[in-house]
């Protein structure tokens, strides 16, 4: 019996669907060679989309080798205000190809990544603390950067990453339909591949001690709380993948966060969203250069 059953979790492919079925099955001989295999399957991408068609014209496309990897790195405009936009889990950075040319046109210069298992990167898998690396390494080497937006696991990543690095903590960042706690991503993936309480226990201890860190402390709330610059919380209130209700969550520890709710968009078309997109740079526009105030003004749309 899986604990706490949630409807979070999407089985969402004959890929994912497989996995599942052949999980159950281990699990049955197995539990812990299915837990071992539950995390490999947690942290790697299964979906690529290879074909940048939907870029736009113009965009430039390069290769940077970080972590051992052959990571793709996409800009577009000649500004030295630069937007950085990092995708979510099984995307890719032609997620964002509505957002380019209207970034571009505002004065900003574009920079977008494929992480590593997406689009065109190396095979890989992936969790947040890697993200934030590349996060910090793409800051670096193409900053400076004056606004992260990140979508879904990109947005939950971009968080970890500003509350971890120094470098990081003055730049607006606007988060897309992000969970709000690893913990209950665990916990839904472990539910939907029908793993026992002991099982989902053996995960999180695992990574734990892994990576040296607490599950616990993997809150895009935590994360934003003490972030110095100026927050965008956007998610729509018909998200099937992430629902509505951590916006809640996020709320209870993040007062000073900014909220943009949408309703209709679902998790994804809210990427193209012509209304989004231009309050999305708005906020980047009004706090261009902004350093440690955070604006506390919430925006709303029904």
């Amino acid at each position: 019996m899986a604990a706490n059953k949630e409807k979070d979790f999407v089985v969402k492919s004959k890929t994912h669907k497989f996995i599942k079925t052949g999980l159950n099955v281990i699990s049955n001989i197995h539990p812990i060679a299915a837990a071992n295999l539950g995390l490999h399957a947690f942290t790697t991408p299964l979906k690529r989309r290879k074909k940048n068609h939907l870029l736009p014209k113009g965009i430039q496309q390069n290769y940077i080798k970080l972590m051992g990897k052959k990571i793709a790195v996409y800009s577009l405009g000649q500004s030295t205000q630069t937007v950085l936009f990092v995708h979510g889990w099984e995307g890719a950075a032609s997620d964002f190809t509505h957002f380019f040319n209207a970034c571009v046109d505002k004065g900003y210069r574009v920079l977008a990544v494929d992480l590593p298992g997406h689009g065109l990167s190396s095979l890989s898998q992936l969790t947040a603390i890697d993200t934030a690396k590349i996060i910090k390494n793409l800051s670096s080497s193409f900053g400076p950067i004056k606004a992260i937006i990140g979508h879904s696991f990109g947005a939950f990543s971009s968080g970890f990453a500003i509350s971890q690095y120094k470098e990081l903590k003055n730049i607006p960042f606007v988060s897309i339909g992000s969970p709000n706690k690893l913990s209950k991503v665990l916990t839904n993936f472990s539910n939907a591949v029908g793993f026992s309480p002991l099982q989902n226990e053996y995960i999180f201890t695992k990574l734990e001690k892994k990576h040296n860190i607490r599950i616990k402390d993997f809150e895009l709330g935590k994360f934003v709380s003490i972030h110095a610059a100026p927050v965008l919380i956007v998610h729509d209130k018909q998200d099937k993948q992430v629902p509505i209700k951590v916006i809640d969550e996020i709320k209870n520890i993040s007062a000073s966060a900014n909220f943009l709710l949408t309703d209709g968009l679902g998790h994804n078309r809210i990427l193209k969203d012509k209304n989004t997109i231009d309050s999305i740079i708005k906020f980047i526009e009004m706090n261009k250069g902004s350093d440690n105030e955070s604006s506390t003004t919430q925006q709303r749309r029904a």
